[in-house]
């Protein structure tokens, strides 16, 4: 169990999607079969938006993986898709799944489809032969049993007694009041009222007043009919949304909003719409998308796995059928039963996955846990990607929550990626695709500190194999394990929270790592970085070096106490893994105490603890509350905590022997609502529980449960539970309410990755691995080396008569070595600064290393190099760092709109950072800059919004500003809503021009010239756009390549920068051009131009400032209002901060000024 265990407390049932649908096709090749796995899936909205967003003539298929804890979800939108096949009206189904009430129609609708389920899924046999189970497959046993019960209660609810279905009504009715009461006093109105309108992206704003209004009219009536007839005949109430695993009733989360799936930056940006429009618009992008599905339904191009069980567990299951690993996975926390793959289904099922998207879980589980569960399943291909996404504003301080995700690993962010082998595409490029200037306006505006949008596509590192000198890497994973835990001491909580501590008392109990977190992370960087067993034990060894120092007796020396207590803990969670042996947990245990009659004993064991559900009642009787549970183990002398625990309600029972004990689990099928005690187990070395020297005797030893003592749970539960916390504990030997049993080693993720190290052998020689070099303090990198052997013959001459190598950075990340006539070129990890390389030279030996180092994001941002900064994958031919868009599903914007003007002009100009206004202010050299400044030319004068009053314009020449030349001609047909991205695009064409293509054209293309709008090119700027224009085609390509493609033949994309010579392939010219075809002056020259979409490049929000920042206070990071009236230093936000830092303000700046 890599996350804390939690008192369940408030249950809340998400019934609806939180986010605004997006294409989880969007981040790979068009033409290859893709499969997906979806962490959390909430309801289909994705995977439907996805087929919709794929191009009509697609013909690979894609096989969705579909993982939720709560089985009334996964019924839902088996219900749904199932309607679809069964081409029912999409109205009703829309009814039916987003209302909380219906008509008699929609109802009967409802019953007769579940009717059909039960009657389909009597076994995984009868389902998978049924007219859905060719593309509805379901992933285990148990998951069918938990769906069909659903369905069966959806049937009949409407048919019990008079008395227990009023029951139901009266209980979901007074929820549905209890949820409007929240919605308006809660802390979090703000939050609440303004999350529908994030799906209107750069309409934000706008969208907010109607839309609040909407929801609250959705929660007033339980529908979304505009009109008083239609909601006053939805007076039934949906069965689909009164059952869920916490029990009958209404548990919808307060928030939920039927309009969030859907896009609203259309309906907004096109004209000022009314609810009716509104509610017209999401019915017919519902339409729309379920006709999507129909269609890979009937062709057999799509499937949709669903997974019922804990994302955490699952995954987990997933990676030991992959590594054959033996061994249970629990379904899921407070629950009985293990999973087990249905055998038949995952013959041909996958194990991993070209796209892996993790929902929102960093916010329930943690950044840490999300990328190290998910990423054993991404598949190790250059053009995988792995999506993460937060909506909770992490940052404690005002302001600073758009710069977060940069410091959420505790550790420099480059240093993460290179040892998970994986990368924020952004934060390597230093632009994105996708807009959120909507959301850092509207957090700014109105202060909002609950929420924050924050979504992140990350892809593997391409380069060869790594390689980290022990002590380093020793040195940085301890300081890292350090910086998650070190909380966890009051001195260290109070310290950091003296300003405002009641904040810091709220957010203690939140955490949501531990040190299986921490030990599952360390498998995986060994993993990854392929280390040898004798440099990681060297790792492991510099690591604990460094932990004994620092929780070493000395009193002179700092001394983490909680540490202490959970040191065994970590231990032997790292031999479970098979991380790292300790000298204890290596030797025979002796058969003693509760060990003498077993024939082995293993180095770990686990423990069951019996509590009886009467002394939970603190818990129980604070609903709300969700403590973090922790297990102990203590003695006379002896105290240790530990925090991988698994709890469900059940009874046990021994079986097997006393040579070998098993146990059988009966668990309580009403959970939390029944009588059964609860069993909670966890796994320890077993030689503290021998009575050797140094431990206690097994018959002073007890095992408890208590909550976990921070500050929070002191203050809630102190007075009832004393200074330890303990809710129950009893004897090791008491054997009605302890049972200890061996416990298997885990390591099913030493398997799991297949090589990620690409070729390496080059036309000079083979290379050595990259060797990663950090700073002193082993907190960032520093520099990369790498050792090229001189292998080829002619080389080898070139170096024997002192000729010097060159060197040139070719991309972000790679240098081309020449040495005579021969180049090779070398891959790094991270983007690097190729014209501060150093070059050693060995001419006897033959040998070339060079060092580099590494481009950090400040550096980056700065542009210190001109590169290509959009990569392309080769051979796939893939833009790596830009998104694709299918044009054709892509709404038009309204250039008539008179309001176009008001939302658009923000939205465009704040693709640029603060820094970049600056320096476009300036006339700066900087490249980037200067083509995002190129672009919005083109979006204001392609939209007519600029210069004012002026009509669209829709041809460009991009002509440089030194020689004057152009030999690139852009076409804008129109621009687009492009959905997923919250931006917009432009629809159109490149004409790329040489001398014989002129001629060739002749005066097709002379008529042309008076309606050229040339845009003058800044110097570097020509060349930058040529390395755009392959990735502006491939990015909305739906052709295929041809064999003679000049991409393939020569390697090389675009084939050139030079001028007056074509930089594209052929191999799209004149498809396509439909548009083109019904314009005059155009159509003469469509069989030259191909397809293109060009929107904006944003600037990256978490690594630096897009809008204008308020000066902050200099403690907590609020808004200033006062400034140190003597030295005029620093600035605070009231007294309160001055008063906290007047010791250090004084000795810095009052101290040298009376000195």
């Amino acid at each position: 169990m890599a996350q804390p265990l939690y008192w369940p407390g408030q249950y809340y049932f998400y019934p609806i999607g939180n986010t605004a649908a997006v294409s989880l096709a969007r981040d790979v090749p068009p033409d290859k079969d893709i499969t997906l796995l979806l962490m959390g899936c909430g309801d289909p909205r994705n995977v439907l938006f996805t087929l919709f967003s794929e191009h009509e003539n697609a013909r690979h298929k894609l096989d969705f993986t579909c993982i939720d804890f709560e089985p009334a979800v996964l019924a839902r939108n088996i219900l749904l898709l199932s309607m679809v096949i069964d081409n029912r009206p999409p109205d009703l189904i829309f009814n039916i799944f987003f209302h909380m009430f219906l008509e008699p129609g929609s109802l009967a609708l409802l019953v007769t489809q579940c009717q059909a389920l039960i009657q389909s899924s009597t076994t995984l046999a009868t389902w998978q032969t049924s007219s859905y189970g060719s593309s509805l497959r379901m992933s285990t046993e148990y998951t069918l049993d938990k769906i069909r019960w659903h369905w069966e209660q959806y049937s009949r609810m409407h048919q019990l007694p008079r008395v227990e279905l009023l029951s139901i009504q009266e209980r979901f009715r007074a929820g549905v009041a209890e949820c409007q009461k929240k919605n308006q006093t809660s802390n979090d109105v703000v939050s609440i009222t303004i999350h529908p309108s994030r799906s209107a992206g750069p309409l934000m704003m706008k969208a907010i007043p109607t839309l609040a209004s909407l929801f609250r009219a959705y929660w007033q009536h339980g529908t979304t009919f505009t009109s008083v007839p239609r909601r006053s005949s939805a007076t039934l109430l949906n069965p689909t949304f009164v059952y869920t695993q916490s029990g009958i009733g209404c548990n919808v989360h307060y928030g939920t909003d039927p309009v969030i799936p859907f896009h609203l930056a259309p309906i907004f940006g096109n004209r000022k719409p009314s609810s009716e429009d509104i509610m017209m618009g999401i019915r017919l992008q519902f339409q729309e998308w379920c006709g999507a599905f129909y269609k890979y339904h009937i062709h057999g191009q799509c499937t949709i796995r669903v997974f019922c069980a804990d994302a955490v567990f699952a995954t987990r299951a997933l990676q030991k059928l992959a590594s054959k690993a033996k061994g249970n996975v629990p379904i899921k926390q407070w629950q009985t039963g293990t999973i087990t793959l249905d055998k038949t289904e995952y013959q041909a099922a996958p194990l991993t996955f070209d796209v892996v998207d993790t929902s929102n879980l960093d916010d329930d589980l943690g950044l840490l846990n999300v990328v190290t569960i998910a990423l054993p399943l991404l598949k190790s291909s250059a053009n995988s990607v792995l999506y993460t996404e937060s909506l909770l504003a992490h940052s404690n301080s005002d302001g600073e929550t758009p710069k977060d995700f940069v410091h959420r690993f505790h550790a420099d962010l480059a240093v993460m990626s290179i040892v998970f082998g994986i990368c924020p595409v952004d934060f390597a490029t230093g632009y994105s695709t996708r807009g959120n200037v909507h959301e850092l306006i509207t957090y700014k505006a109105l202060h909002q500190q609950g929420q924050y949008h924050q979504l992140t596509v990350w892809k593997h590192l391409v380069c060869g194999s790594l390689t980290i000198r022990p002590q380093q890497l020793g040195t940085f994973l301890y300081d890292l394990y350090h910086a998650y835990f070190e909380n966890e001491e009051a001195e260290v909580f109070w310290n950091k929270n003296r300003v405002n501590p009641m904040q810091g008392v709220g957010q203690s109990s939140l955490s949501h790592h531990n040190r299986e977190t921490f030990a599952l992370f360390l498998c995986l960087v060994r993993n990854r970085l392929q280390i040898s067993e004798h440099e990681w034990i060297a790792t492991m060894d510099r690591f604990f070096s460094i932990h004994k120092a620092q929780n070493s007796e000395d009193p002179a020396k700092p001394s983490l106490k909680m540490e202490n207590l959970k040191f065994q803990d970590f231990c032997a969670l790292l031999h479970l893994h098979g991380v790292y042996k300790m000298d204890m947990l290596q030797g025979d245990v002796p058969k003693i105490g509760p060990f003498q009659s077993w024939a082995q004993v293993s180095p770990v064991v686990r423990v069951f603890l019996i509590v009886p559900r009467k002394q939970l009642n603190v818990l129980i009787q604070r609903q709300a509350a969700t403590p973090t549970l922790e297990a102990g183990v203590r003695g006379i002398r002896m105290n240790n905590l530990f925090s991988s625990v698994h709890a469900a309600f059940g009874t046990i029972t021994m079986t097997g022997s006393q040579t070998d004990p098993k146990v059988v689990f009966t668990g309580d099928l009403k959970g939390m609502s029944g009588s059964m005690p609860l069993v909670v187990s966890f796994t320890m070395p077993a030689w503290l529980l021998t009575g050797d020297p140094g431990t206690e005797l097994p018959k002073d030893i007890h095992i408890t449960l208590a909550c976990k003592s921070n500050a929070q749970n002191i203050m809630l539960y102190g007075q009832d539970l004393r200074d330890r916390l303990e809710l129950f504990s009893a004897r090791l030997l008491d054997h009605e309410h302890v049972i200890v049993l061996p416990e298997q080693s885990d390591t099913s993720g030493h398997s799991m990755f297949s090589n990620l190290v690409f070729p390496v052998t080059g036309s000079l020689g083979s290379q050595s691995p990259i060797s990663v070099l950090f700073d002193e303090e082993c907190a960032l990198v520093e520099s990369f080396s790498v050792k090229i052997n001189v292998e080829n013959e002619h080389p080898r001459l070139t170096l024997q008569h002192n000729g010097s190598p060159s060197i040139k950075q070719r991309s972000l990340t790679s240098i081309e070595v020449t040495l005579g006539n021969v180049s090779q070129t070398i891959a790094f990890p991270f983007p690097i600064i190729g014209s501060k390389c150093r070059l050693r030279v060995a001419r006897k030996s033959f040998w070339l290393e060079l060092i580099v180092p590494l481009c950090d994001s400040q550096s980056l941002i700065l542009q210190e190099f001109t590169v290509d900064p959009f990569p392309i994958v080769i051979p796939e031919i893939m833009p790596w760092s830009v998104h694709r868009v299918n044009l054709q599903s892509l709404p038009t914007v309204d250039l008539a709109n008179k309001e176009l003007y008001d939302w658009l002009n923000p939205h465009i100009g704040g693709a640029f950072s603060r820094r970049e206004s600056k320096a476009r202010q300036k006339k700066e050299n900087d490249p980037l800059m200067f083509v995002k400044d190129t672009i919005h030319s083109i979006v204001v004068r392609a939209s007519g919004i600029q210069p004012k009053g002026a009509s669209p314009h829709n041809i460009f020449g991009l002509r440089d500003k030194a020689t004057k030349t152009c030999d690139t001609l852009l076409l804008v047909d129109r621009l687009c809503f492009d959905l997923s991205s919250h931006t917009i695009v432009c629809d159109g064409y490149v004409l790329p021009l040489s001398s014989p293509r002129m001629d060739e054209m002749g005066q097709n293309f002379h008529r042309l010239v008076p309606d050229i709008k040339d845009l003058y090119l800044e110097p570097g700027e020509i060349t930058a756009w040529k390395n755009l224009l392959p990735v502006l085609v491939e990015r909305c390509r739906t052709w295929q390549h041809l064999d003679s493609c000049q991409y393939a033949q020569t390697g090389q994309v675009p084939l050139t920068t030079e001028y007056d010579i074509i930089p594209l392939c052929v191999c799209g010219e004149g498809k396509n051009a439909k548009e083109i075809s019904k314009q005059a002056l155009w159509k003469p020259l469509a069989k030259y131009c191909t397809k293109i979409a060009l929107g904006p490049l944003f600037g990256v929000s978490y690594v630096e400032d897009i809008l204008k920042t308020d000066r902050r206070c200099y403690v907590c990071r609020k808004k200033a209002s006062m400034t140190c009236l003597e030295c005029k230093k620093d600035r605070y936000c009231g007294k309160a901060c001055q008063k906290a830092d007047w010791k250090r303000h004084k000795v810095a700046h009052h101290d040298i000024l009376s000195g």
